[in-house]
């Protein structure tokens, strides 16, 4: 009994070390793996632990798919809105982080050795008008939320994963959701944080997605007065 309590924990050690999974060729596994990469039989995938450095296994990572890495825990943040068409209100989601990655430029200030790399990021955000999100996650959202459906918004001119009006069905846009001062994950107030959940998002990995991002000056107040929930 005490030999298979001890295997349990060792087990849930392990998955709770499973930020970040890669795509590792056979040919490669064996690179991979004296990097610091590991084969999680359970999902079949090649992982990253949370203590390494993601840009040594940047040849892994699909850097034209996503931008972002968002360490887990992260969140989906819930908030109502009127509906611009109807006039309904209507519940709208984002996802958000305060300790993510971006894939950006670094060297900016010389054009000769500007490259790519995997750059951290620790201020709070919420996600907007994601193109591309983890499967795995838009299937665990649009379960709890159908609403947030992959659209198309005349005002950018292009499909990004977004909120629909529960009771007519319109695209609710982004813009006026993440940048209008007083949108609903634009506050400007601390009446306007409380009207904001946090739910903490139950994934096995990380979460990658290419989406923008939004700095907020009051993200002390926002996480500070936000609701917070568990995924039930």
């Amino acid at each position: 009994m005490k030999h298979a309590t001890k295997l349990i924990q060792q087990r849930y050690a392990k998955l709770k070390s499973m930020p970040l999974k890669i795509n590792v060729s056979y040919s490669e596994k064996e690179e991979a793996k004296s990097k610091g990469a590991f084969w999680d039989t359970d999902s079949k995938t090649w992982y990253v632990p949370k203590h390494k450095n993601y840009n040594d296994f940047i040849q892994w990572i699909d850097n034209e798919k996503f931008s972002i890495i968002a360490k887990k825990p992260f969140h989906i943040a819930l908030n109502k809105r009127e509906c611009w068409k109807c006039n309904e209100i209507t519940d709208i989601v984002a996802l958000a982080s305060n300790n993510f990655y971006e894939f950006d430029y670094t060297n900016e200030d010389d054009d000769d050795n500007m490259t790519k790399e995997w750059l951290k990021q620790d201020y709070f955000t919420f996600f907007s008008t994601p193109e591309y999100i983890d499967k795995e996650i838009i299937d665990l959202i649009q379960e709890r939320f159908p609403f947030y459906k992959y659209g198309y918004s005349k005002t950018i001119n292009r499909k990004y994963w977004a909120n629909h009006c529960q009771n007519c069905n319109a695209l609710q846009g982004d813009f006026f959701n993440h940048n209008e001062p007083g949108g609903a994950f634009s506050p400007m107030s601390i009446e306007e944080c409380k009207e904001i959940t946090l739910i903490e998002v139950p994934s096995k990995y990380d979460l990658t997605l290419n989406a923008g991002t939004g700095w907020s000056g009051i993200e002390d107040m926002i996480l500070k007065y936000c609701k917070k929930k568990e995924w039930k």
